[in-house]
């Protein structure tokens, strides 16, 4: 049983049975200090002592852990339908703004040798627009990925979890690296391998995360195992590095069924939480 909704049960029980802090601690003989301290959930107490108190409460403790794993449960279902819902509203946002961030991307050769950094007139207002890109891209990129976290805490897929971690990781180094690049000039021979080591690097990580997309067929259906699919085949593309050009058109109907996985998936705990506030 864990805190925070172990304390509020407790009060619940308490005051349903019309009796304050001191009279309780009359009835089980638990100090005041201790009570306060679980009520407010400040301590988990041992096993013992919920018993000692469950019991001066006339309540069975397999009763009370069972009501209290549904408090947990809903409580999880609340936080999680929060934020698919805003996974899946900042999805449609990167989807529009990867658009101009690929255009901005396939620009960089030009970028690193005059277009976005004007070595002689010593300008960065273009590159204001690509940093300003970037971060956006990363930002709604890391909010749409956070839904899928809280699809495997849903579904206890904790494969879909570590790659979401390892998916933001590698996004933010990217996307620093880019904007690092943006600012310094860089000899174009150097070009080449960074991006060959990013699009590997987003390649190993994407078929990851398509496993574990794949592992959420027993709770989200078919759409899921065929999202985890895609990304696994985008994955390879991206590893062998010449396929990319195919990767970044399967990327299109991915990423809009992986906002479709999180509408459902929305729905599924905002249907499934009582009382949530959304």
């Amino acid at each position: 049983m864990k805190q925070p909704e172990l304390g509020q049960k407790l009060i619940e029980l308490r005051k349903d049975k019309d009796l304050t802090q001191e009279e309780l601690v009359e009835a089980c003989n638990v100090s005041i200090r201790t009570i306060q301290r679980i009520e407010a959930g400040e301590v988990t107490p041992r096993t013992s002592t919920i018993k000692i108190i469950l019991a001066a409460l006339g309540e069975d403790l397999s009763v009370f852990k069972e009501a209290t794993d549904r408090m947990q449960n809903n409580a999880q279902l609340a936080r999680s339908a929060h934020w698919l819902q805003l996974a899946w509203i900042f999805g449609i946002v990167y989807f529009i703004v990867g658009f101009i961030e690929i255009g901005m991307d396939a620009a960089r050769y030009d970028a690193i040798i005059g277009s976005f950094y004007d070595y002689t007139n010593n300008s960065y207002s273009n590159n204001t627009v690509y940093i300003f890109i970037k971060l956006i891209s990363f930002g709604s990129y890391a909010i749409f990925l956070w839904g899928f976290w809280h699809l495997a805490v849903l579904f206890k897929v904790d494969l879909l979890k570590v790659s979401v971690y390892l998916m933001i990781i590698i996004s933010l180094i990217i996307s620093l690296l880019d904007i690092f690049v943006a600012f310094i000039e860089i000899d174009e021979d150097w070009m080449i391998p960074l991006m060959i080591v990013e699009t590997i690097s987003l390649g190993a990580v994407a078929i990851v995360l398509g496993l574990g997309l794949m592992k959420l067929q027993d709770g989200m259906g078919r759409l899921a195992f065929g999202v985890g699919i895609l990304e696994v085949i985008i994955g390879f593309f991206l590893v062998t590095v010449v396929l990319f050009l195919i990767s970044a058109v399967l990327m299109i109907p991915t990423i809009i069924m992986e906002i479709v996985l999180l509408y459902r998936g929305y729905e599924y705990a905002k249907n499934n939480a009582v009382g949530g506030s959304f």
